[in-house]
């Protein structure tokens, strides 16, 4: 199977939106001085309020407030905490920090979780306390961990980093134990790029926290210090961005969730080669990382599956190893943590991931497996997207797939591919170098427009691009007077993009730019089932939107552009959002009648 993508489908990432831009633009301007906390103590208030804990302090990372709470517990050497064998390392680490001794327990095979019978059979009388860790989104099962740490006086301290929103038995993890901590990094499902919180409903640990995380500070005298404490505190601008999240959390959370039902709907079908994320009876799984684990009858190993998406540009991860498989600790038999952590990996399940694109995923997964799809309408459109992709690669490829332009049934002109061997065309490299510079003003972040740029442009953009074609335009004498393209396919549409980066030649072959558009056009509704076609133009080209309208297209959205110079050069960006300016220019969106 081909690939048929143009970059990497990445495996995190967040969703942000105009709040967060305005929250954190209003800290970065407003938030100093008697306001350099607004956004933090906003945040503290309101992330309480949705886990259902008293008390909310913002640290600079889940990892910082796992430490302080250790601290604030007075652990150290001799110490135990028990703690699942798959977890991020961070987990151990706080344990780590204070001298204390992590204790790796097994997991559950199903939901990932800590398993409650190795739990129990880990506990010593060293042991202080438990650390369950909601993986991936899913809680932990919390009743008989309870019961565990009521009978042997145990402190529990929720690792929930990758579980806002998750919930067991309908209460929200964070509030399931004595402490808990959140992580915000990047890849977390609601972020601030770095940072975490800590939460607790605990007064007596809260005040010790607190004190630790505020450095040691005496609450009655300015500067003055009592003990040595910590710098684990979180920007006022990370809140910012942090508080428009937590404000967006329902909606963050539900896409999660419709990710990984997906995944579900075109892998379930697979429970003898690999196990999907798992959602017990009494959980609220919000899937932060959708995933897969091999099943034994798999015969290749986790690395190479990771190495056979990459191939076919499907980035992804592994699940997090065994710890006592690392080598700063003793192994542990821990059989279904070593079955989880060697075979487990985190499919593509960033917020901005469409089903399209899980489509191809899942069909690529399957392929690797050798399981062919039963969902047609997968099977459908991969048969599409194929032979969309190979008429393409053959038009780039061959020079028999020249299209001739008629008028009235004259031939007036043809359409000539481009291809591999324009490369070595100097003049048609520097025609084609010429006719970007003119257009230089509408990307000028891009490139500057040189010869080899051009040349590199024409190897990586067109000719190496699965889902863009590129054709000079020959007037009857074989004078080549512009070009014209298609690309930015969506396949599920069936629609793409008129390359309205087109020319003419003053004085010649009068219209014949509007016979190449209309042949193009043509050859993408017949040969390639195209449906829908778009382009884009400044609004005040207004010969080139002569053209358009008398093909057929009409406007369809504007978008107000800004004015910018830059080393002597006149450009136009795109304008967001701002209530005030007034546009000079227009970038118009078009669509084919």
């Amino acid at each position: 199977m081909k690939d048929i993508i143009n970059q990497m489908i990445l495996t995190a990432g967040p969703s942000i939106t105009q709040k967060e831009i305005e929250y954190g633009a209003d800290a970065i301007k407003n938030g100093w001085n008697m306001h350099h906390s607004d956004y933090i103590k906003k945040f503290e208030t309101k992330f309480g309020e949705y886990v259902g804990t008293k008390h909310a302090i913002a640290t600079s990372s889940c990892t910082g407030a796992m430490h302080l709470t250790m601290i604030a517990l007075g652990y150290g050497p001799g110490d135990e905490i028990i703690l699942p064998e798959i977890t991020w390392i961070a987990t151990a680490a706080a344990v780590k920090y204070v001298g204390a001794t992590p204790v790796f327990c097994d997991v559950d095979r199903a939901s990932w979780t800590m398993c409650p019978e190795s739990l129990e059979k880990a506990i010593t009388p060293r042991t202080k306390a438990i650390m369950p860790v909601h993986i991936y989104g899913h809680p932990c099962d919390m009743e008989p961990i309870w019961a565990l740490a009521k009978k042997h006086n145990l402190i529990i301290i929720e690792d929930a980093a990758q579980s806002i929103g998750a919930e067991y038995k309908g209460q929200k993890t964070g509030s399931l134990g004595d402490v808990g901590a959140f992580s915000f990094q990047g890849a977390k499902a609601i972020v601030t790029g770095e940072g975490g919180i800590y939460v607790s409903n605990n007064d007596e640990i809260n005040e010790k926290f607190k004190f630790y995380w505020d450095q040691g500070r005496d609450p009655k005298r300015t500067l003055y210090n009592l003990d040595i404490g910590y710098k684990y505190k979180m920007s006022n601008a990370q809140a910012a961005i942090g508080l428009a999240q937590i404000e967006r959390v329902e909606e963050i959370v539900e896409r999660k969730i419709q990710i990984f039902k997906w995944y579900q709907e075109r892998l379930g079908d697979l429970s003898d080669l690999i196990a999907l994320n798992a959602q017990k009876p009494w959980a609220k799984n919000i899937y932060w990382m959708s995933s897969i684990v091999l099943e034994e009858k798999v015969k290749f190993s986790r690395d190479e599956f990771i190495g056979k998406l990459k191939e076919r540009m499907i980035d992804s991860r592994p699940i997090f190893y065994p710890l006592s498989s690392l080598p700063m600790f003793s192994k542990v038999d821990n059989k279904d943590a070593y079955h989880v952590g060697l075979r487990g990996i985190n499919l593509p399940s960033g917020h901005n991931r469409t089903e399209e694109e899980v489509d191809y995923i899942c069909s690529h997964v399957r392929d690797i497996l050798g399981a062919k799809s039963k969902d047609k309408k997968i099977s459908g459109f991969l048969e599409y997207r194929e032979k969309v992709e190979v008429t393409l690669k053959t038009n780039k490829t061959d020079g028999s797939t020249e299209m001739e332009i008629k008028d009235g049934g004259k031939v007036v002109g043809k359409l000539i591919p481009i291809t591999a061997a324009t490369l070595k065309d100097d003049a048609k490299i520097t025609l084609l170098t010429n006719w970007r510079k003119e257009s230089q003003h509408a990307f000028p972040s891009q490139f500057k427009v040189t010869f080899e740029g051009t040349k590199a442009w024409t190897e990586k953009q067109v000719l190496e691009q699965t889902d863009r074609i590129l054709y000079f335009v020959a007037d009857e004498k074989n004078q080549l007077i512009g070009h014209v393209g298609l690309f930015r396919f969506d396949y599920q549409k069936q629609a793409c993009e008129l390359d309205n980066i087109i020319r003419g030649v003053n004085g010649t072959a009068k219209g014949l730019m509007t016979l190449a558009c209309q042949r193009i056009i043509e050859f993408a509704k017949k040969e390639l089932q195209i449906s829908k076609v778009y382009l884009r133009v400044f609004a005040d080209n207004q010969s080139a939107v002569n053209i358009y309208n008398n093909i057929g297209f009409a406007e369809i959205i504007r978008i107000p552009l800004r004015k910018e110079e830059k080393d002597g050069n006149v450009f136009w960006k795109e304008v967001i959002s701002d209530p005030y300016f007034v546009a000079e220019k227009y970038f118009v969106t078009m669509k084919l009648k």
